[in-house]
């Protein structure tokens, strides 16, 4: 996933973007299009698991449904990876981004030139693949791949499965309600950022200019967040009343334990497999969408799925226990 820097528009090598208006030139000792033998150069697809496996082992607990991956996708063709960072990039094949590749797709042989390539993504995919146009769900960084890939193979693309890889996990009715949060937060935090990147870009800084923060402002984070537990809330109102209760009652519970003891680590960690959290939270609609919300992060722990409560989320629980006090007071 990814977006573009300020500056105008164009490829960027791994480290250090091209200025604007400059030749392109390539970092990291990459080689020239020239020296790709005459042979017709072989297309492949780097695709890259940027949950590192907590897809695979999560999803059906988060969006009802198994979920193996969630990709970032570079293409890799005459010794280089064209790839979406903080904007059309090139870098060394499987360095590129900070995660290691999870599977290689053979995607067939092209007639195209190196050079061929590299003018076309300077003067039609860079204009397409902007900041302003990138969506986390529906134009991201798969979506700059296809189109690479497409015009390498005269049409042929990324299985749907890598480009369409949002529509599938969030087509759940949980999915569905993630699908909200997801764009909510993501509108709060483009309305709050600088112009220069999504906050939910994993690999927003590579490319990127010097100095230019790969963060959003923490106002905008902060309304995103509270926006999210509104949805949230929204959810957890289509369920029976004393599902509804009951799923408050132990979201009030685990912010206070958090509110009252922020350091100690056994009320910031929660086993997925914690029956009552099964039955409580992750059975009634919304819970796990709240327990998100308020800072819980799905992680592993001495081999175990856990949610865990980080540093910086925990001395926030004060104003997260107030809405709960809130909501519950509107039940009969």
């Amino acid at each position: 996933f990814g977006s573009r820097p300020a500056g105008g528009p164009g490829l960027s090598a791994h480290v250090d973007p091209l200025p604007p208006g400059a030749a392109l030139g390539f970092s990291q000792g990459l080689g020239r299009g020239s020296d790709v033998a005459a042979a017709m150069p072989k297309v492949e697809a780097y695709v890259y698991d940027i949950t590192q496996g907590m897809a695979s082992r999560m999803s059906r607990m988060l969006i009802g449904k198994q979920i193996d991956v969630i990709p970032h996708t570079g293409i890799v063709v005459f010794g280089k990876e064209y790839f979406f960072g903080s904007g059309p990039c090139i870098g060394a094949p499987g360095q590129s981004v900070p995660v290691q590749v999870h599977e290689v797709l053979n995607l067939g042989e092209t007639a195209k030139t190196c050079e061929e390539l590299e003018a076309y993504i300077n003067q039609v995919l860079a204009l397409e693949h902007t900041q302003e146009k990138y969506n986390l769900l529906s134009h991201n960084c798969n979506h700059f791949a296809d189109d690479v890939a497409k015009f390498l193979l005269d049409g042929k693309g990324l299985p749907s499965s890598i480009v369409n890889v949002a529509e599938e996990a969030l087509s759940t009715p949980q999915g569905q309600s993630l699908r909200v949060i997801i764009e909510n937060f993501e509108r709060q935090m483009r309305a709050g950022s600088t112009g220069v990147q999504s906050g939910l870009n994993p690999f927003g800084d590579v490319g990127s200019s010097p100095g230019i923060s790969s963060s959003a402002p923490a106002p905008s984070v902060a309304a995103g967040v509270s926006q999210m537990l509104e949805d949230a809330f929204k959810e957890i109102a289509n369920n029976p009343m004393e599902v509804r209760r009951t799923c408050l009652q132990t979201l009030l519970k685990i912010t206070q334990n958090v509110e009252k003891n922020p350091t100690e680590e056994k009320y910031r960690r929660i086993k997925m497999e914690n029956a009552v959290f099964i039955k409580k939270l992750a059975g009634c609609e919304g819970g796990t969408e709240a327990m998100l919300a308020i800072g819980w992060v799905p992680t592993t722990h001495d081999g175990e799925d856990v949610w865990h409560m980080e540093d910086a989320s925990a001395p926030l629980q004060a104003s997260y226990r107030v809405r709960f006090q809130q909501e519950l007071a509107k039940l009969p």
